[in-house]
């Protein structure tokens, strides 16, 4: 790894990290999974979405979705309810248990994110919301237009690894 980017890189794996292990933690206290917060808020802001526009939206396949929200219609969450033009597709929508949790660990992540902030002005929060915008064009231009061997020929140090040999 680059000396000159691995403590940044050590950094934001040690702040993803710990934040997934705390939200792991505390998030059951409000009857939820890690995972399943995001799946709440987006069918609270979406009421009688499909299983389909939340994978869409997170990027993971229908079947993960599906495992998550029958799971959570289980523990009394979220209700199905199959869509009159379509009769293949469950609308989603959020019950009373679904908005109280979804509403307390809001308060829990708002309360979360303060203590995180602590000392951090708004410039402070500009400056680096900037910085991390960059930082995720960079990785979604990477995405969109390179391959791992492309990547590989980039970097001095790959070029013999990344290179198909002609053998």
């Amino acid at each position: 790894m680059n000396k000159r980017y691995m403590p940044v890189v050590e950094r934001f794996m040690r702040i993803h990290m710990l934040r997934r292990a705390y939200m792991h933690k505390n998030l059951n206290i409000y009857g939820l999974h890690f995972g399943q917060h995001p799946i709440l808020k987006f069918i609270s802001e979406n009421d009688g979405c499909t299983q389909k526009e939340i994978a869409d939206l997170h990027g993971v396949t229908t079947a993960s979705i599906a495992l998550s929200t029958k799971r959570m219609q289980c523990s009394g969450l979220i209700c199905k309810s199959v869509d009159k033009d379509n009769l293949r597709k469950n609308k989603l929508s959020l019950t009373e248990k679904g908005e109280k949790a979804l509403k307390e660990s809001e308060e829990f992540i708002d309360a979360l994110d303060e203590m995180c902030f602590s000392g951090f002005d708004d410039e402070d929060i500009k400056q680096l919301y900037n910085f991390l915008g960059r930082i995720a064009d960079n990785m979604s231009d990477i995405e969109n237009s390179c391959t791992h061997e492309e990547i590989c020929m980039m970097h001095p140090g790959m070029r013999r690894k990344g290179k198909k040999s002609d053998d």
